[in-house]
């Protein structure tokens, strides 16, 4: 029989614009290609979202994918192969009700990502501790350490009865360490597809993009930049942390176009000639940053958390001033980033070495995300030596 593995995440598992829950459904896709049984219990869009209509049934729906709904309320589909349960995860009894369906289903493995409040957690822990793995895909959700939005030593003792923690960057590896006391697995999940990327030259027309464009992760670097080179083309995605008042400041200046995300992303990097990705807050990974130099896209990128281990060497990472201590955003400095924008518009001889570096940096990076790395893992986990 296959081994069963459960995924279970306080995040949207289809469609999934933001990193960590995209590197979750890739993750299960490529395990369920590899023969393994795989199952998402998740929880369904916000409809605050300026993308409420990409998700739910008829967003689905629109994607060819069937819904069925459960007595129980719980929304059930199959998406690449992955079993997808969604389940408002806001009730009185919700940790009751993950426990039966952890239960009912009988996974090998139990992956936890992120849990905020021990809600997901818990109930894993309770039904098979010695089969449940903690996914850390960002540190606001840990209960510890200078970014946990909520401290508590309790769920941080929780984390020591997992079988194992996995962090995907070595900046996470180290935070974890530091300030949990506790140690973990790195590895690169499989975010990027398989397969060589091949050399190419972005277009000459393309834009400066940026993907998720919101206060946290820098909008006003982006819009500052714009304002600078107005005769430049300048392009926003806007994912999860956008709102009505985000799209107004796009909006307002005439060379910002707004594009629609896409499932896979190269669709709207096909559209980039420079990637922006300029963060206030010190993220474990930046998976865009990688994915545009994959496709030859050089990236300037903010020098936060692991902001620049994801830029490989290959990126520039430039200053930025982080959040405020009550999670204000700071005035930004924007000579360092002009600096280095300006060379990269007008210059193609210093273009061109940069979307070379940043090519073969990320196609020399690309075998590490292989999903046979967390086979092996798990393999490892199951040996009672280890």
């Amino acid at each position: 029989m296959a081994t069963r593995i459960i995924l279970l995440q306080d995040a949207v598992h289809f469609p999934s614009f933001g990193g960590g829950n995209k590197a979750n459904r890739l993750l299960m896709e490529a395990l369920t290609a590899r023969g393994f049984d795989c199952w998402s219990l998740c929880r369904p869009a916000g409809a605050g979202s300026v993308l409420a209509h990409q998700f739910g049934r008829e967003g689905l729906a629109a994607r060819g994918i069937a819904v069925i709904q459960t007595e129980d309320g719980t929304q059930r589909y199959r998406h690449q192969g992955v079993q997808v349960e969604v389940i408002d995860f806001t009730g009185a009894d919700t940790q009751s009700l993950i426990a039966a369906r952890l239960r009912a289903i009988d996974a090998d493995w139990i992956l936890v990502s992120d849990d905020r409040d021990g809600r997901l957690l818990n109930p894993a822990l309770s039904v098979a501790a010695d089969r449940t793995i903690a996914l850390v895909h960002t540190h606001t959700h840990l209960p510890f350490g200078p970014a946990a939005t909520a401290p508590d030593a309790a769920r941080r003792d929780r984390l020591k009865r997992v079988r194992a923690l996995v962090a995907v960057s070595r900046y996470s590896q180290d935070y974890i360490r530091q300030h949990g006391g506790l140690m973990s697995s790195l590895l690169y999940f499989p975010v990027f597809g398989q397969g060589l990327f091949p050399q190419r030259r972005p277009p000459a027309d393309g834009t400066v993009m940026m993907i998720n464009p919101c206060a946290v992760k820098g909008l006003s670097i982006f819009l500052a930049l714009a304002d600078r080179f107005p005769d430049t083309p300048f392009a926003a995605v806007p994912t999860w942390g956008a709102d009505q008042a985000v799209l107004e400041q796009l909006s307002a200046r005439p060379n910002i176009r707004i594009l629609e995300p896409a499932d896979a992303v190269g669709t709207v990097l096909a559209q980039a000639r420079i990637l922006l990705a300029p963060s206030l807050i010190p993220e474990t990974f930046g998976y865009v940053s990688v994915d545009a130099m994959l496709r030859g896209i050089p990236v300037l990128t903010g020098n936060q958390g692991g902001q620049a281990e994801a830029g490989l060497g290959a990126a520039t990472a430039l200053p930025v001033r982080p959040l405020d201590a009550d999670g204000s955003v700071s005035e930004q400095d924007i000579g360092p980033w002009q600096a280095s924008l300006h060379p990269l518009l007008n210059d193609p001889a210093h273009y061109a070495e940069q979307s070379l570096r940043a090519w073969q940096a990320a196609t020399a990076f690309l075998p590490r995300t292989d999903v046979r790395h967390f086979i092996r893992f798990l393999s490892m986990l199951e040996r009672p030596d280890v």
